[in-house]
Protein backbone atom coordinates (compact mmCIF):
# COMPACT_ATOMS: atom_id res chain seq x y z
CA UNK A 1 0.00 0.00 0.00
CA UNK A 2 1.34 3.53 -0.85
CA UNK A 3 0.10 5.84 1.91
CA UNK A 4 -0.07 10.03 0.67
CA UNK A 5 -0.69 11.90 3.47
CA UNK A 6 -0.59 15.79 3.79
CA UNK A 7 1.66 17.52 5.43
CA UNK A 8 0.26 19.08 8.46
CA UNK A 9 -0.85 17.78 11.99
CA UNK A 10 -4.22 17.91 11.98
CA UNK A 11 -4.34 15.90 8.37
CA UNK A 12 -1.92 13.37 9.59
CA UNK A 13 -2.72 12.20 12.75
CA UNK A 14 -6.91 11.23 12.47
CA UNK A 15 -5.54 7.75 10.08
CA UNK A 16 -2.87 7.02 12.00
CA UNK A 17 -4.57 4.29 13.74
CA UNK A 18 -5.92 2.79 10.69
CA UNK A 19 -2.43 2.99 9.12
CA UNK A 20 -1.67 1.34 12.47
CA UNK A 21 -4.22 -1.84 11.78
CA UNK A 22 -2.87 -2.22 8.23
CA UNK A 23 0.51 -2.90 9.72
CA UNK A 24 -0.89 -5.11 12.26
CA UNK A 25 -2.75 -7.01 9.29
CA UNK A 26 0.76 -7.23 7.80
CA UNK A 27 0.54 -4.94 5.41
CA UNK A 28 3.61 -3.50 3.20
CA UNK A 29 3.41 0.09 3.32
CA UNK A 30 5.34 3.14 2.09
CA UNK A 31 4.66 6.19 3.12
CA UNK A 32 5.19 9.59 0.42
CA UNK A 33 5.30 12.49 1.80
CA UNK A 34 7.85 15.92 2.39
CA UNK A 35 10.96 14.40 3.76
CA UNK A 36 10.01 16.22 6.94
CA UNK A 37 6.91 13.27 7.72
CA UNK A 38 10.24 10.68 7.64
CA UNK A 39 10.31 10.59 12.07
CA UNK A 40 6.36 9.44 11.04
CA UNK A 41 7.03 6.47 9.09
CA UNK A 42 10.15 5.22 11.64
CA UNK A 43 7.86 5.79 14.65
CA UNK A 44 5.22 3.81 12.67
CA UNK A 45 7.20 1.08 10.75
CA UNK A 46 6.33 1.86 7.55
CA UNK A 47 8.64 2.20 4.84
CA UNK A 48 9.47 5.82 3.35
CA UNK A 49 9.87 7.71 0.29
CA UNK A 50 10.55 11.03 0.21
CA UNK A 51 9.29 14.02 -2.90
CA UNK A 52 12.06 14.68 -5.24
CA UNK A 53 10.16 18.22 -6.19
CA UNK A 54 10.03 20.99 -4.03
CA UNK A 55 6.31 20.83 -3.08
CA UNK A 56 6.49 22.87 0.47
CA UNK A 57 3.38 24.16 2.47
CA UNK A 58 3.93 24.81 5.65
CA UNK A 59 0.52 26.33 7.25
CA UNK A 60 2.10 26.38 10.69
CA UNK A 61 3.79 30.20 10.10
CA UNK A 62 2.31 32.64 9.00
CA UNK A 63 4.66 32.89 5.57
CA UNK A 64 2.56 29.67 4.65
CA UNK A 65 -0.55 31.60 3.61
CA UNK A 66 -1.37 34.60 1.37
CA UNK A 67 -3.13 37.56 2.07
CA UNK A 68 -6.48 36.10 2.28
CA UNK A 69 -5.52 34.28 4.95
CA UNK A 70 -5.71 30.36 3.30
CA UNK A 71 -4.42 29.02 -0.29
CA UNK A 72 -1.75 30.16 -2.55
CA UNK A 73 -1.23 33.50 -3.47
CA UNK A 74 -0.36 33.02 -7.06
CA UNK A 75 -3.83 31.83 -7.75
CA UNK A 76 -4.85 28.91 -9.90
CA UNK A 77 -0.73 28.78 -12.09
CA UNK A 78 0.30 28.29 -8.76
CA UNK A 79 -2.20 25.92 -7.60
CA UNK A 80 -2.21 23.99 -11.23
CA UNK A 81 1.83 23.60 -10.44
CA UNK A 82 1.26 21.75 -7.32
CA UNK A 83 -1.15 19.57 -8.23
CA UNK A 84 0.95 18.50 -11.06
CA UNK A 85 4.02 18.24 -8.91
CA UNK A 86 2.02 15.62 -7.03
CA UNK A 87 0.73 13.84 -9.91
CA UNK A 88 3.95 13.41 -11.08
CA UNK A 89 5.19 12.18 -7.28
CA UNK A 90 2.79 9.53 -7.14
CA UNK A 91 2.64 8.61 -10.80
CA UNK A 92 7.17 8.05 -9.91
CA UNK A 93 6.52 6.45 -6.93
CA UNK A 94 4.02 4.03 -8.13
CA UNK A 95 5.84 2.73 -10.63
CA UNK A 96 9.32 2.03 -8.62
CA UNK A 97 6.99 0.41 -5.33
CA UNK A 98 3.79 -1.25 -6.97
CA UNK A 99 1.70 -0.73 -4.60
CA UNK A 100 -1.73 -2.96 -4.72
CA UNK A 101 -3.98 0.20 -3.37
CA UNK A 102 -3.14 3.97 -2.89
CA UNK A 103 -4.33 5.68 0.50
CA UNK A 104 -4.84 9.29 -0.02
CA UNK A 105 -5.40 12.36 1.95
CA UNK A 106 -7.97 14.35 -0.22
CA UNK A 107 -5.81 17.50 -0.11
CA UNK A 108 -3.50 15.96 -2.35
CA UNK A 109 -5.33 16.10 -5.36
CA UNK A 110 -2.63 15.23 -7.72
CA UNK A 111 -2.54 11.43 -5.95
CA UNK A 112 -5.96 10.43 -7.00
CA UNK A 113 -6.12 12.01 -10.22
CA UNK A 114 -2.50 9.93 -10.61
CA UNK A 115 -4.42 6.92 -9.37
CA UNK A 116 -7.20 7.27 -11.74
CA UNK A 117 -4.60 7.64 -14.76
CA UNK A 118 -2.50 4.35 -13.54
CA UNK A 119 -5.55 2.47 -13.18
CA UNK A 120 -4.74 2.05 -9.49
CA UNK A 121 -7.62 1.62 -6.69
CA UNK A 122 -7.36 3.78 -3.99
CA UNK A 123 -8.87 5.27 -1.09
CA UNK A 124 -9.07 8.56 0.28
CA UNK A 125 -10.04 10.25 3.60
CA UNK A 126 -11.52 13.31 4.80
CA UNK A 127 -10.18 15.35 8.00
CA UNK A 128 -12.04 18.48 8.15
CA UNK A 129 -15.77 18.90 8.63
CA UNK A 130 -17.14 17.92 5.30
CA UNK A 131 -20.09 15.84 4.84
CA UNK A 132 -23.12 15.20 2.87
CA UNK A 133 -24.42 18.94 3.56
CA UNK A 134 -21.78 20.49 1.95
CA UNK A 135 -22.87 22.07 -1.54
CA UNK A 136 -19.27 22.21 -3.07
CA UNK A 137 -15.71 21.58 -2.09
CA UNK A 138 -14.39 23.50 0.94
CA UNK A 139 -11.22 23.87 -0.92
CA UNK A 140 -12.82 25.39 -3.86
CA UNK A 141 -15.03 27.70 -1.29
CA UNK A 142 -12.54 28.96 1.28
CA UNK A 143 -9.40 28.90 -1.29
CA UNK A 144 -10.99 30.99 -3.96
CA UNK A 145 -12.62 33.64 -1.72
CA UNK A 146 -15.99 32.35 -2.96
CA UNK A 147 -18.24 34.37 -0.59
CA UNK A 148 -21.40 32.67 -1.54
CA UNK A 149 -21.72 28.57 -2.16
CA UNK A 150 -21.48 28.62 -6.21
CA UNK A 151 -23.43 26.51 -8.32
CA UNK A 152 -22.17 22.90 -9.50
CA UNK A 153 -21.17 23.84 -12.86
CA UNK A 154 -19.16 26.94 -11.16
CA UNK A 155 -17.71 24.13 -9.26
CA UNK A 156 -17.09 21.63 -11.88
CA UNK A 157 -15.30 24.09 -14.49
CA UNK A 158 -12.43 24.60 -11.31
CA UNK A 159 -12.10 21.14 -10.98
CA UNK A 160 -11.71 20.13 -15.05
CA UNK A 161 -8.91 22.98 -14.86
CA UNK A 162 -7.20 20.91 -12.59
CA UNK A 163 -7.80 17.82 -14.32
CA UNK A 164 -6.47 19.55 -17.62
CA UNK A 165 -3.31 20.88 -15.80
CA UNK A 166 -2.35 17.16 -15.54
CA UNK A 167 -3.08 16.04 -18.82
CA UNK A 168 -6.60 14.48 -17.90
CA UNK A 169 -10.36 14.86 -19.53
CA UNK A 170 -13.26 16.24 -18.20
CA UNK A 171 -14.42 14.74 -14.84
CA UNK A 172 -16.54 11.45 -15.81
CA UNK A 173 -18.55 11.72 -12.73
CA UNK A 174 -22.20 13.25 -12.47
CA UNK A 175 -22.12 16.56 -12.06
CA UNK A 176 -24.19 16.12 -9.05
CA UNK A 177 -21.66 14.36 -6.98
CA UNK A 178 -19.25 17.34 -7.67
CA UNK A 179 -18.66 18.06 -4.03
CA UNK A 180 -16.60 14.69 -3.68
CA UNK A 181 -14.78 15.17 -6.67
CA UNK A 182 -11.63 15.19 -4.94
CA UNK A 183 -12.44 12.27 -2.81
CA UNK A 184 -12.09 8.41 -4.21
CA UNK A 185 -15.32 7.14 -6.10
CA UNK A 186 -14.20 3.44 -4.69
CA UNK A 187 -13.73 4.31 -1.45
CA UNK A 188 -13.72 7.37 0.78
CA UNK A 189 -13.86 7.55 4.46
CA UNK A 190 -15.63 10.59 6.92
CA UNK A 191 -12.51 10.44 10.07
CA UNK A 192 -13.36 12.42 13.06
CA UNK A 193 -16.17 12.04 15.24
CA UNK A 194 -18.91 11.15 13.62
CA UNK A 195 -22.15 12.95 15.59
CA UNK A 196 -20.55 16.47 15.08
CA UNK A 197 -21.18 16.11 10.97
CA UNK A 198 -24.98 16.96 10.79
CA UNK A 199 -25.45 16.89 6.95
CA UNK A 200 -29.00 15.33 6.76
CA UNK A 201 -28.70 14.23 2.48
CA UNK A 202 -27.65 10.64 2.13
CA UNK A 203 -24.15 10.33 1.38
CA UNK A 204 -23.01 8.56 -1.91
CA UNK A 205 -22.61 4.97 -2.18
CA UNK A 206 -18.68 5.26 -1.40
CA UNK A 207 -18.40 7.54 1.70
CA UNK A 208 -18.22 6.02 5.04
CA UNK A 209 -18.37 7.97 8.63
CA UNK A 210 -16.01 6.35 10.98
CA UNK A 211 -14.89 6.23 14.68
CA UNK A 212 -11.25 6.58 15.43
CA UNK A 213 -9.42 6.89 18.56
CA UNK A 214 -7.54 9.90 18.39
CA UNK A 215 -3.54 9.66 17.58
CA UNK A 216 -0.75 11.96 18.44
CA UNK A 217 3.08 12.00 19.25
CA UNK A 218 4.41 11.13 22.32
CA UNK A 219 4.49 14.55 24.00
CA UNK A 220 7.98 15.47 25.90
CA UNK A 221 8.65 14.14 29.31
CA UNK A 222 10.08 17.42 30.32
CA UNK A 223 7.31 19.73 30.00
CA UNK A 224 5.34 21.25 33.02
CA UNK A 225 2.35 19.54 32.05
CA UNK A 226 3.29 15.88 30.76
CA UNK A 227 3.15 14.38 34.38
CA UNK A 228 0.57 16.66 35.40
CA UNK A 229 -2.34 13.83 36.06
CA UNK A 230 -5.42 15.08 37.91
CA UNK A 231 -6.20 19.15 38.25
CA UNK A 232 -5.11 19.80 41.91
CA UNK A 233 -7.38 19.23 44.95
CA UNK A 234 -10.66 21.25 44.34
CA UNK A 235 -9.46 23.25 41.47
CA UNK A 236 -10.95 22.34 37.65
CA UNK A 237 -8.55 22.34 34.86
CA UNK A 238 -9.57 23.31 31.64
CA UNK A 239 -7.62 23.52 27.96
CA UNK A 240 -7.08 26.16 25.59
CA UNK A 241 -6.26 25.21 21.94
CA UNK A 242 -5.96 27.12 18.71
CA UNK A 243 -5.64 25.71 15.11
CA UNK A 244 -3.17 23.32 14.02
CA UNK A 245 -2.78 25.62 11.11
CA UNK A 246 -1.69 29.18 11.09
CA UNK A 247 -4.52 31.58 11.24
CA UNK A 248 -5.25 35.02 13.65
CA UNK A 249 -6.51 32.93 16.13
CA UNK A 250 -4.10 33.68 19.10
CA UNK A 251 -6.53 36.04 20.85
CA UNK A 252 -8.45 33.35 22.08
CA UNK A 253 -5.54 32.51 23.80
CA UNK A 254 -5.13 35.92 25.19
CA UNK A 255 -8.59 36.53 26.29
CA UNK A 256 -8.92 32.92 28.17
CA UNK A 257 -5.66 33.64 29.89
CA UNK A 258 -7.08 37.37 30.56
CA UNK A 259 -10.73 35.99 31.51
CA UNK A 260 -8.83 33.23 33.84
CA UNK A 261 -6.42 34.79 35.63
CA UNK A 262 -8.18 35.30 38.87
CA UNK A 263 -10.24 32.18 38.82
CA UNK A 264 -9.94 29.03 40.80
CA UNK A 265 -9.24 27.52 37.22
CA UNK A 266 -6.00 25.56 36.06
CA UNK A 267 -5.22 26.56 32.36
CA UNK A 268 -3.42 24.75 30.17
CA UNK A 269 -2.48 26.30 26.79
CA UNK A 270 -1.58 24.43 23.43
CA UNK A 271 -0.38 27.27 20.88
CA UNK A 272 -0.12 24.78 17.63
CA UNK A 273 1.11 26.98 15.24
CA UNK A 274 3.64 29.64 15.18
CA UNK A 275 2.52 32.70 17.03
CA UNK A 276 3.57 35.40 19.47
CA UNK A 277 1.75 35.62 22.35
CA UNK A 278 2.43 38.88 23.41
CA UNK A 279 0.72 39.04 27.34
CA UNK A 280 2.58 37.30 30.67
CA UNK A 281 0.87 34.18 31.49
CA UNK A 282 -0.86 34.11 35.06
CA UNK A 283 0.15 32.08 37.78
CA UNK A 284 -2.62 29.63 37.27
CA UNK A 285 -1.82 28.70 34.04
CA UNK A 286 1.18 26.68 31.75
CA UNK A 287 1.56 27.33 27.95
CA UNK A 288 2.88 25.01 25.81
CA UNK A 289 3.91 25.25 22.34
CA UNK A 290 2.78 22.14 20.21
CA UNK A 291 1.68 19.52 22.70
CA UNK A 292 -0.13 15.94 21.97
CA UNK A 293 -3.55 16.98 23.13
CA UNK A 294 -4.51 13.18 23.72
CA UNK A 295 -1.75 13.35 26.75
CA UNK A 296 -3.49 16.13 28.07
CA UNK A 297 -7.33 15.51 27.29
CA UNK A 298 -7.56 12.97 30.11
CA UNK A 299 -6.77 14.95 33.05
CA UNK A 300 -8.89 18.44 32.19
CA UNK A 301 -12.76 18.90 32.83
CA UNK A 302 -13.28 21.50 29.86
CA UNK A 303 -11.79 22.76 25.94
CA UNK A 304 -11.93 26.06 25.21
CA UNK A 305 -11.49 26.22 21.18
CA UNK A 306 -11.67 28.18 17.96
CA UNK A 307 -13.69 24.87 17.11
CA UNK A 308 -11.39 23.22 14.56
CA UNK A 309 -13.18 19.79 13.52
CA UNK A 310 -9.70 17.91 14.83
CA UNK A 311 -9.45 19.04 18.60
CA UNK A 312 -13.36 19.37 18.98
CA UNK A 313 -13.28 15.19 17.57
CA UNK A 314 -10.21 14.45 20.26
CA UNK A 315 -11.90 16.11 23.01
CA UNK A 316 -15.51 14.43 22.82
CA UNK A 317 -13.83 10.99 21.95
CA UNK A 318 -12.61 11.62 26.08
CA UNK A 319 -16.27 13.09 27.18
CA UNK A 320 -14.88 16.97 27.21
CA UNK A 321 -17.29 20.04 27.19
CA UNK A 322 -16.37 22.33 25.25
CA UNK A 323 -16.35 25.82 24.76
CA UNK A 324 -16.69 27.14 21.05
CA UNK A 325 -15.29 30.40 19.45
CA UNK A 326 -15.44 30.10 16.13
CA UNK A 327 -13.17 32.54 13.47
CA UNK A 328 -13.32 30.74 9.73
CA UNK A 329 -13.32 27.65 8.01
CA UNK A 330 -15.41 25.07 9.16
CA UNK A 331 -15.65 26.16 12.77
CA UNK A 332 -18.76 27.58 13.17
CA UNK A 333 -20.31 24.26 11.68
CA UNK A 334 -18.56 22.55 14.40
CA UNK A 335 -19.83 25.20 16.95
CA UNK A 336 -23.57 24.66 15.95
CA UNK A 337 -22.53 21.07 15.61
CA UNK A 338 -21.42 20.77 19.28
CA UNK A 339 -24.30 23.01 20.43
CA UNK A 340 -26.62 20.94 18.95
CA UNK A 341 -25.60 17.81 20.58
CA UNK A 342 -26.05 19.12 23.64
CA UNK A 343 -22.22 19.56 24.70
CA UNK A 344 -20.75 22.37 23.71
CA UNK A 345 -21.31 26.45 24.49
CA UNK A 346 -21.08 28.87 21.58
CA UNK A 347 -18.87 32.35 22.57
CA UNK A 348 -18.84 35.33 19.11
CA UNK A 349 -15.72 35.91 17.47
CA UNK A 350 -13.66 37.94 18.59
CA UNK A 351 -13.97 36.94 22.15
CA UNK A 352 -14.00 38.65 25.00
CA UNK A 353 -12.31 37.89 28.19
CA UNK A 354 -15.40 38.52 30.27
CA UNK A 355 -17.47 35.96 27.51
CA UNK A 356 -14.73 33.18 27.81
CA UNK A 357 -14.58 33.27 31.59
CA UNK A 358 -18.52 33.13 31.36
CA UNK A 359 -18.89 30.47 29.18
CA UNK A 360 -16.13 28.40 30.85
CA UNK A 361 -18.09 28.43 34.24
CA UNK A 362 -21.32 27.76 32.71
CA UNK A 363 -19.87 24.33 31.19
CA UNK A 364 -18.04 23.59 34.58
CA UNK A 365 -21.40 24.02 36.47
CA UNK A 366 -23.68 21.77 33.68
CA UNK A 367 -24.05 18.45 34.76
CA UNK A 368 -26.17 18.10 31.20
CA UNK A 369 -23.43 19.21 29.02
CA UNK A 370 -21.31 17.11 31.13
CA UNK A 371 -23.65 14.05 30.84
CA UNK A 372 -24.07 14.92 26.91
CA UNK A 373 -20.12 15.00 26.50
CA UNK A 374 -19.63 11.51 28.18
CA UNK A 375 -22.55 9.95 26.04
CA UNK A 376 -20.01 10.98 22.92
CA UNK A 377 -16.97 9.35 24.65
CA UNK A 378 -15.28 6.55 23.22
CA UNK A 379 -16.01 4.79 19.93
CA UNK A 380 -19.97 5.26 18.69
CA UNK A 381 -21.21 2.23 18.37
CA UNK A 382 -22.32 1.37 14.95
CA UNK A 383 -19.47 3.54 12.98
CA UNK A 384 -16.18 1.61 11.51
CA UNK A 385 -13.24 1.31 13.79
CA UNK A 386 -9.79 1.69 12.37
CA UNK A 387 -9.32 -2.12 12.30
CA UNK A 388 -12.68 -1.81 9.52
CA UNK A 389 -11.31 0.87 7.85
CA UNK A 390 -7.84 -0.68 6.98
CA UNK A 391 -10.19 -4.35 5.77
CA UNK A 392 -11.88 -1.41 3.76
CA UNK A 393 -8.56 -0.53 2.19
CA UNK A 394 -7.50 -3.77 1.99
CA UNK A 395 -10.71 -4.86 -0.23
CA UNK A 396 -9.81 -2.82 -2.90
CA UNK A 397 -6.37 -4.47 -3.54
CA UNK A 398 -8.44 -7.74 -3.72
CA UNK A 399 -10.92 -6.35 -6.40
CA UNK A 400 -8.45 -6.47 -8.82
Amino acid sequence: MLWIPYAQRGSLYPIVPAVQALGDLGTDTMLLGLPSLKPLADTLGTRFMAYESSITYDWSRAEGRDQHGLGPAGGTNWFHHRVASEYAEIERATRLFRPDVLLVDSFVIGAGLAAEHLGVPWASYVHYLFDEGAETDAMHRVWWEKTSVPEFDAYSSWWDGIREAVGLGPEPRDRQEAPWFRMSPQCTFLLGHPHLRRGTRPLPHFVTRTSLPPWDEAGPASSPAAGAGAASRGRSRVLVANSSAWQEDVDLVRASLEGLAETDTEILVTISADHALGVETPRNATVLGYYPHADLLPSVDAVVTTSGYGIASKALWFGKPLITVPRARDQHYVAAAAQEAGCGVAVAWPPRPEAVATAVDTVLSSSALKEHAHRLSGPMPGFPTASDVAAGVLSLARRT
